[in-house]
């Protein structure tokens, strides 16, 4: 029998994060009636730290999932869900600690450290804001609503740029705390 890649325990805490999202997705601040501020992001970027991008895409695919059938808000959209599952897969290719680990001793700009955890925090943020919140997204509400794409990238642009720093913030805090949770040489012993 050939022995299965995901193990229980990133079973077991994959969904522990998609709960987290869940709960998460019912704290919403609007802004208009297209933009919002949700923190739905954080357990996402947790798991692409833990887990990687495949199973960083599966936990914000659910998460958006879940959210909206925990409180559904108008009509169910599948390009939300693919947008959710491409924000974990950036995160987790930017993020995850197995790729990032010191192997030869030295630190790096972009390995381990402070200094190394803001740079691919800032820039997987960068790049879930440019191409998943600012292209994607306003895709998506530009189709959903009917309304011209420009207008909605337009309206989103004031409230990605107020929420940038703040979320990449955020994400060094939550990935500091899982780092002391889930210390990486208990990740390694489970994954040998």
């Amino acid at each position: 029998m050939k022995k299965s890649s995901v193990s229980a325990q990133t079973i077991t805490m994959s969904g522990m994060l998609i709960a987290l999202g869940v709960i998460l997705s019912f704290i919403r601040l609007p802004i208009s009636v297209v933009t919002e501020i949700t923190f739905t992001g954080l357990p996402i970027a947790a798991g692409g730290y833990l887990f990687g991008p495949w199973i960083g895409f599966v936990i914000g695919a659910l998460i958006d999932v879940c959210g909206f059938f925990a409180a559904p808000k108008g009509m169910y959209f599948p390009g939300f869900t693919v947008s959710a599952g491409l924000v974990g897969m950036i995160y987790g290719l930017l993020l995850w600690r197995r790729w990032w680990q010191k192997k030869d001793g030295r630190n790096s700009l972009l390995r381990n450290g402070n200094k190394g955890l803001a740079v691919r925090a800032a820039a997987a943020h960068f790049l879930k804001t440019a191409l998943i919140s600012l292209c994607l997204n306003c895709l998506w509400l530009s189709m959903f609503f009917g309304m011209d794409f420009k207008a909605v990238v337009i309206a989103s642009l004031p409230k990605e740029l107020i929420k940038f720093p703040v979320e990449v913030c955020l994400i060094i805090f939550v990935i500091r705390l899982v780092m002391i949770i889930y210390p990486e040489e208990e990740t390694l012993q489970h994954e040998k």
